[in-house]
């Protein structure tokens, strides 16, 4: 599927119409250059499930739970594969939640289920993206 979003606003409300059409458990990896719009649609694709979240990118934390629902990983400051198994991250992987991986290429794609729903943003200008899924 493809989408144009024209705004923040318009990359939320895609983000809740890719969750809308999906079953847990399920894992979709973000990917997109700095600034795409990645945290923004994880922003929709969480309060899809839990209405009211306050939805943060876990930059630092790598990951957030918003009500076991949904799990939120940023790996974008990893260091290392190391780390994601020292936090149990297959885990949430295989926990029956959805889980939304911003930065997946800085791991090896084999250390994700096969079936990872694959979601690209790509940047057109300073508001439009280009949203594909795969």
């Amino acid at each position: 599927m493809e989408f144009i979003s024209k705004s923040s606003e318009d990359t939320k409300n895609i983000a809740k119409t890719i969750a809308g059409t999906l079953t847990s458990p399920c894992v979709i990896l973000l990917s997109g250059d700095l600034g795409a719009g990645k945290t923004v649609f994880a922003k929709g694709f969480v309060e899809y499930f839990v209405k009211d979240a306050h939805v943060t990118s876990p930059t630092f934390s790598i990951v957030n739970s918003y009500e076991d629902k949904v799990y939120h990983f940023d790996l974008y400051r990893l260091q290392s594969e190391e780390e994601l198994y020292s936090i149990g991250a297959l885990e949430y992987f295989y926990s029956g939640a959805y889980v939304l991986v911003e930065w997946p290429e800085r791991v090896s794609e084999s250390f994700f289920p096969k079936n990872s729903m694959h979601v690209v943003i790509e940047k057109i200008d300073d508001n439009t993206r280009k949203i594909s899924t795969f």
